[in-house]
C-alpha cells in the first residue's frame, strides 16, 4: 500500500536504482541537494525506489526527479529542477525564502 502525503508544501521526490553502488549516484544526488537545500522551507522531499509504483506512475525506469506532479527525466541539471520549483511556488502562491 502506497502513503500519500498531504501538504501544504512541494513535492519533490528523487529515484533511485535498485543494486547500484551509491557512489556512482553522487553527481546526480549533489545536483538535486543543492537546489532542495535552497527551498527546503517550502519543499517535502523524499526518495523512492525507480522499481516502486510511485515511479512507474511517472515512467521512471531508472533514476528520475519528480517536482509537483511534472517529472524532469533522469539526468535534470540544476538549473532545471529550480526552474521547475520556482513554477510550482509561483502556481500554487507559496512564500519562499532563499
Amino acid at each position: 500500500m502506497e502513503v500519500i502525503y498531504v501538504s501544504d508544501k512541494i513535492q519533490v521526490i528523487v529515484f533511485m536504482p535498485v543494486g547500484v553502488c551509491g557512489c556512482s549516484q553522487t553527481g546526480f544526488l549533489g545536483r538535486v541537494y543543492e537546489v532542495v537545500r535552497k527551498y527546503r522551507d517550502v519543499i517535502a522531499f523524499r526518495e523512492d525506489s525507480a522499481e516502486s509504483e510511485t515511479a512507474k506512475r511517472y515512467r521512471v525506469s531508472y533514476r528520475g526527479v519528480v517536482v509537483g506532479t511534472k517529472s524532469l527525466g533522469s539526468n535534470p541539471t540544476t538549473a532545471k529542477i529550480e526552474e521547475a520549483i520556482i513554477k510550482e511556488i509561483e502556481q500554487q502562491g507559496i512564500k519562499a525564502s532563499q
